[in-house]
């Protein structure tokens, strides 16, 4: 059966009352997540443990335990295929009530099912309970099925990367006492770095820790990769962006993650921290003074001498000592060693028909302790066995062993004998492969076939010699780089995605080759190949931010954002390429708008506007780029500065006769004199911009320019004529399929409905305002849909619900990196001034507390089910 939203909303009074202790069998029909978590911390009735951890949930369901977290603290629905593993899970271990089990397991169904219809963007179904299915699970249980058994998903292969590490491509070998050690002192020590060379294991032995220790930490495990990025100034982008959290105007990036961890127990891996270590050092002295529960487990090549800090260095591989007793040794003892068994692991997937006689054992322990038990070495050296025989193996290492020892006489010698492996690895190649080796250096991030076929052939009409790359060689130079393991492949689901990955100490190597064997203007122009394909990248996708398509697009630039961003740094760090900067930059704009990016968007903006003189800026990506300038400061608040860039748009504009760029940067204008209720100019401007969109017939330029009229309108009162406005801007936006920005003329809707009188069609706008806006991360416009249902609410004399939603959109305005005031401030202020003298002090400050305490989705699922 259904319970209809009345019911429900009048189950949402009971959260005042939330402290009281609900009777057995008697569970709130508010949240589910309140369903799934009392029904798994009963006793169990069956089997032998005393209670279902969130760690047993989530291997019978087959996902990662931090997905158990989230669904118990209201952050995420099960699916339904999920769902009916948890109610299985429930009843083999006999945790649903014994008088009515059938009963329980519906109406936690039930309560998933409210919430996923209200939530869903889609207006997708969430199929109704299946109490014949249900039936079948007592049968099975009478037929003898073993209710201890894990449950194995889809899913299951994922699990490390779902708990924020790296999915390791081998099994991992050896280092069980170091794992111990380590374990051990992460129970003790706040901050443990493990140290070493390159190459000799450091990231995969910290995933190897951190894996095992899950449960000690519920709030999650979060692998850092500091080796993506160059610049101190990047480190706070990367922890926003690793943590999925959005900062605000008036923080600094630490602040805002500061905040966010401040009472959550979690392990953090800052991962390959020695080329920012001071930088790195600082932020981990800045987490741990405001965190007392989080820990950090680094990776490193020096380490951060900071206090607290216990450091371990991470010795090689076991490998036997010296050739007479390599000699003298056993089959099982040579089998001890762990550099011997990650040999034999690597080589039975390189090789699978390979069988290591006592002879061969004993050839791969002379290998192993002239790579000195080097984890990378070792994998680089059995890379050659479609190629070499052991002995030949043996004999080259031992050839360029013995040249480069000679050489760098400063050098750590763990470092010499990595370069070693490298240097024979990379003159194993060919010619051909040498060079595109080099020229792939120059991606970050990853790339595609097509990438490295764009921007790392040779130049047209270069001398024909056999070093010459050409197209049609791509794909076998690439296939073989794949085999001999330099390059790595991440394959996407169906197959329907392959990108190419190099490791980060390949990728350094091969930098620093391109650097000898190449002059500054061939790297320069490998570089601008790569900036000018990532630039037509973007003029394939901008035109879909418009579109039903926008999503697969953001998707698309989100890939490759890392090559983006690198892209950008080379052109700024070189003036005559500052143009391919700005032409990034006015198509990005609309990432960063969409992704909530918006300090990053603007730091990039204006690096190159500041840089462009009067002549550079008068094309039109110097327009459009001054055009999303003032959208970001607009957004932030920052109304003299968006003004300042909006009019010097609109004056490029109109002398560059772009009608769409016109419309939109006199629309801009609009807004802002709106803003500062400078009607009449606003007023001029605005039916600018809709004639000149409805002359050309640009539909999207249309739709957006009739929701800055129905604002305008509406600033005058004139509530009728807004709402005609409105409408025909939201019918023109389905038109063209755009499913975001349809949310502004949805919630002005709702406010103009409002003062019309008509509460509930008001609350109804508000509510497609908000399906429509929490699309995206960088959903800035959410937060309003809330607070105009918390306004309407007011209207009803619902004064509960309305201070708890205005108090939740209040901690979604903080939320996002965008300007923290009201929309429509006066009416704003009218119902907090009112509520604040029509209840008690002590139950308003309990209901806004209650909504900022909301989780999003939570907060979301509260509004739609009103």
């Amino acid at each position: 059966m259904y319970i209809s939203s009345c019911l429900f909303v009048s189950n949402l009074l009971s959260l005042r009352n939330s402290g009281d202790d609900m009777e057995e069998g008697k569970l709130s029909k508010d949240w589910p997540h309140e369903w799934i978590k009392r029904i798994r911390s009963r006793p169990i009735r069956r089997g032998p443990a005393k209670r279902m951890r969130q760690i047993d949930l989530a291997k019978r369901v087959g996902v990662d335990p931090r997905t158990v977290q989230q669904w118990e603290n209201g952050d995420r629905l099960p699916s339904v295929g999920n769902l009916k593993l948890i109610i299985q899970a429930f009843w083999e271990e006999g945790l649903f009530l014994e008088i009515n089990p059938s009963q329980e397991a519906e109406q936690l169904w039930l309560a998933v099912k409210r919430f996923s219809e209200a939530r869903s963007a889609t207006g997708r179904e969430f199929p109704d309970f299946d109490a014949a299915w249900f039936a079948t699970l007592a049968v099975t249980e009478v037929m003898g099925t073993d209710s201890t058994r894990e449950v194995k998903t889809a899913s299951s292969a994922s699990v490390s990367a779902t708990i924020h590490l790296p999915r390791l491509a081998f099994h991992f070998v050896g280092r069980n006492q170091a794992k111990v050690d380590l374990v051990e002192r992460l129970r003790v020590h706040s901050l443990v770095s493990i140290v070493g060379s390159g190459g000799i294991g450091k990231t995969s032995l910290a995933a190897e820790v951190a894996s095992s220790l899950i449960d000690m930490y519920p709030d999650g495990v979060w692998m850092f990769e500091f080796g993506v990025i160059h610049e101190s100034h990047d480190l706070g982008q990367l922890l926003l962006a690793t943590l999925g959290i959005q900062n605000q105007a008036s923080q600094t990036d630490l602040q805002a993650v500061m905040d966010s961890i401040a009472d959550r127990k979690m392990l953090f891996i800052f991962d390959n921290c020695e080329h920012l270590i001071d930088a790195i050092a600082a932020t981990a002295e800045s987490l741990l003074s405001v965190a007392p529960e989080l820990t950090i487990l680094a990776t490193s090549r020096e380490p951060f001498n900071i206090a607290g800090e216990w450091v371990y260095r991470i010795p090689p591989l076991s490998y036997p000592g010296d050739d007479r007793s390599l000699q003298e040794l056993h089959e099982q003892e040579l089998l001890a060693f762990e550099a011997v068994q990650l040999f034999l692991e690597r080589a039975r997937i390189a090789v699978p028909q390979f069988q290591p006689t006592l002879t061969a054992l004993k050839r791969i322990g002379a290998i192993c302790k002239k790579v000195e038990g080097i984890p990378l070495a070792i994998e680089l050296a059995v890379a050659r066995m479609n190629m070499l025989t052991l002995e030949q193996i043996e004999e080259r290492l031992a050839s360029l062993l013995s040249l480069l020892t000679a050489g760098k006489r400063t050098a750590a010698p763990r470092h010499q004998t990595l370069r070693s492996t490298i240097d024979w690895s990379y003159n194993l190649l060919s010619g051909k492969e040498r060079l595109l080796l080099r020229r792939l250096s120059v991606f970050a991030g990853g790339f595609t076939l097509e990438a490295a076929e764009d921007v790392c052939i040779c130049e047209p009409g270069m001398p024909d010699h056999e070093d010459r790359i050409i197209r049609e060689d791509m794909l076998d130079l690439l296939s073989g780089l794949v085999n001999k393991s330099l390059v790595s492949t991440e394959i996407g689901e169906d197959y329907g995605r392959i990108r190419y990955f190099m490791l980060q100490t390949i990728k350094e190597y091969a930098g620093e080759k391109l650097r000898e064997d190449s002059n500054e203007r061939k790297q320069y122009v490998l570089s601008e190949r790569h900036a000018l394909f990532y630039i037509q990248c973007l003029v394939r996708e901008e035109p879909k931010f418009r579109t039903r398509d926008r999503e697969a697009c953001i998707e698309a630039v989100r890939r490759d954002y890392t090559n983006l961003r690198s892209a950008l740094q080379w052109s700024y760090a070189n003036p005559q390429a500052h143009s391919h900067g700005l032409h990034m930059v006015s198509k990005l704009y609309w990432f960063w708008l969409h992704e909530g990016r918006l300090t990053e968007g603007l730091f990039w903006l204006k690096r190159f506007l500041d840089s462009s003189n009067d002549v550079n800026l008068a094309v039109l990506n110097g327009a459009k780029a001054l055009h999303g300038q003032g959208v970001i400061q607009f957004i932030q608040g920052n109304i003299e500065g968006a003004m300042n860039a909006a009019t010097r748009s609109v004056e490029l504009a109109r002398h560059l006769q772009d009608k769409s760029l016109l419309a939109s940067c006199l629309r801009l204008s609009a807004f802002l004199h709106i803003k500062m209720q400078h009607i009449e100019e606003a007023e001029m401007l605005v039916q600018q911009s809709v004639d000149i969109a409805r002359s050309a017939e640009d539909s999207w330029n249309l739709a957006s320019s009739l929701h800055a009229y129905g604002r305008l309108r509406m600033e005058q009162q004139n509530y009728d004529e807004a709402t005609i406005f409105l409408k025909e801007s939201v019918q023109l936006f389905e038109s063209v399929h755009d499913q975001w920005e349809v949310s502004g003329p949805y919630e002005c809707l709702g406010y103009a409905a409002l003062k019309l009188g008509d509460v509930e069609l008001s609350i109804a706008y508000f509510k497609k305002s908000i399906v429509a806006s929490q699309i995206y991360s960088g959903s800035w416009v959410l937060s309003r849909g809330l607070e105009g249902i918390g306004l309407a609410l007011y209207a009803k004399n619902a004064l509960f619900e309305a201070t708890v939603l205005l108090g939740a959109a209040a901690r979604g305005r903080q939320n996002f990196d965008a300007e923290n005031k009201p929309n429509f401030p006066a009416e704003y202020e009218d119902a907090i001034f009112a509520l604040q003298h029509t209840v008690s002090d002590q139950e308003f400050r309990e209901w806004w507390t209650k909504g900022k305490d909301m989780p999003q989705t939570q907060a979301l699922a509260y509004a739609l089910e009103i």
